[in-house]
């Protein structure tokens, strides 16, 4: 089976195609999925419009992929920036693994399609949407337009074209993990146009996830929260130190931790589980905040 990796690591969007969990039947052989994609396409058409903008890069993506990749997956790997995802497919395929790279921007709704299109012809059984963009941290009223409509573009649109594809394209019993974030959860200061947007794909998450259980598929989410990854990163030590003090486990989380979170809900392991928030933050939600 495929299934495909949207990531913010590597990848604005990634195919990837771990097992698929509660998988009841393969009536969504791949030559009936492309149809059913096609149908939904069609009954679209006219309503999709274009954006333009740019996805996010990071460890997380990559973290995802191989975690996926030790599971058997067959991968189809995509993102805007494509030297990072030829560098991580070439790794995976010197690791025993079948990966292809796909460089997509998820911003561009047209190339969203033909990516969902060529991995559910290699047949795809899940979808790994991690995609997503930030801004810098400002109160609301100094937000600038252009930086709240980039980061919606991304982190929102993105995911949400990507998500309409996908589930008219997985078989009966497939799979959409969606890489959230603990802003989506709760408040975040200064982040509002980057809040709005995952709190967006969490409520996309928990409605695909009614919609689509009569089919056997299952829609969930991981909230990672502050993780060694992204601009934190590139902090030194004891920056790193500081902002891991605020998780009651006393750490930063590492990407690893969110892959492996991911691969269970897109396990068969997970399989009576659906519509559900998967923090990865060390406790710190737990305080209610």
């Amino acid at each position: 089976m495929v299934a495909w990796t949207a990531c913010q690591g590597c990848s604005t969007a990634r195919r990837t195609r771990p097992t698929p969990s509660g998988c009841r039947s393969r009536r969504g052989s791949d030559a009936r999925a492309a149809q059913r994609l096609g149908a939904a396409r069609e009954r679209r058409a006219g309503r999709a419009g274009r954006a333009r903008g740019g996805g996010a890069n990071g460890r997380i993506g990559g973290a995802v992929a191989r975690a996926l990749a030790e599971q058997g997956a067959d991968l189809v790997l995509a993102s805007r920036d494509a030297g990072r995802l030829v560098q991580l497919t070439e790794e995976l395929r010197s690791s025993g693994a079948t990966a292809r790279a796909i460089p997509t921007d998820a911003a561009d709704d047209d190339a969203m399609h033909r990516l969902v299109a060529e991995a559910a012809e290699a047949g795809m059984t899940t979808a790994v949407n991690s995609a997503g963009t930030a801004h810098r941290p400002a109160p609301l009223g100094d937000l600038a337009l252009d930086d709240v409509d980039r980061v919606l573009r991304v982190t929102l649109r993105g995911v949400l074209v990507a998500m309409r594809d996908q589930l008219a394209a997985l078989p009966d019993g497939g799979s959409v993990v969606n890489v959230v974030s603990t802003a989506g959860l709760a408040g975040a200061p200064g982040m509002g146009a980057y809040a709005a947007a995952k709190h967006g794909v969490v409520g996309l998450t928990r409605t695909a996830a009614l919609d689509y259980a009569d089919r056997g598929v299952r829609v969930n989410a991981v909230a990672p929260g502050a993780i060694d990854s992204g601009g934190t990163a590139d902090q030194p030590p004891e920056v790193k130190q500081r902002i891991g003090s605020f998780a009651p486990l006393g750490r930063l989380g590492t990407p690893e931790e969110v892959a492996a979170a991911v691969a269970w809900l897109a396990s068969p392991a997970a399989a009576f589980t659906t519509g559900a928030i998967l923090t990865v933050d060390g406790g710190k939600g737990a305080r209610g905040a």
